[in-house]
């Protein structure tokens, strides 16, 4: 059963990894499950085994990434405490938040640029948003008026993680893990012109 079990695991690893190579390569239209089949190393019969059809493949597949991700941002972000959701807790959170995605950079960013009709990008914002509000709202008895503001920070942390986490993966050889938490980290403290502008003088080319 064990052998059997791994088989499994192993030929659906193959198929995640055709269907990711497929998107990488082209529009999601233009895959067949031929394509797919052949990347895999596997015959339709397989294949059909596990899907209906690429369709059935790719929302499985995104529902399994998205849910994963929602998971990792709930351990980073939704057991925060309300009393220091603007400090330290998170900039730990954070911390502990960029190893996960890490892992998954070649992924996420294959998911990000593919011809979908979803967009995973804001998909993945959106989570963050969602998890970062519930911990506001687990306050007793919230007033409407800080559950406004309270979604405008949430929209704008959210936005902001977002936006650093894909600028990273883009100087990815350049740009270390430490340097983009104490991007976030005096972004929080000091706010966005102030750190760019620090950045900036920080990287002048010496005379």
């Amino acid at each position: 059963m064990e052998k059997t079990d791994l088989k499994i695991v192993k030929t659906l690893h193959q198929i995640d990894r055709a269907l990711l190579d497929g998107l990488k390569a082209c529009p999601f239209q233009k895959i067949t499950v031929d394509m797919l089949c052949k990347s895999a190393m596997i015959n339709r019969s397989t294949f059909y085994k596990y899907y209906l059809d690429k369709y059935d493949l790719l929302d499985k597949y995104l529902s399994r990434i998205l849910d994963e991700f929602q998971e990792n941002m709930n351990a980073a972000f939704i057991n925060a405490d309300p009393s220091h959701i603007h400090d330290l807790y998170y900039i730990k959170n954070f911390e502990a938040a960029l190893k996960y995605i890490a892992k998954y950079r070649e992924t996420y960013q294959i998911l990000w640029n593919a011809s979908i009709d979803r967009k995973i990008y804001n998909e993945m914002t959106q989570i963050v948003h969602d998890n970062i509000l519930s911990a506001f709202e687990r306050q007793p008895q919230p007033s409407s008026q800080k559950k406004k503001y309270a979604d405008l920070y949430a929209f704008l942390f959210a936005s902001n993680m977002m936006s650093l986490i894909q600028w990273w993966f883009e100087y990815y050889d350049t740009v270390t893990m430490k340097e983009v938490k104490e991007i976030m980290t005096d972004n929080m403290h000091h706010g966005l012109f102030k750190t760019f502008k620090t950045l900036m003088e920080k990287n002048q080319p010496d005379c």
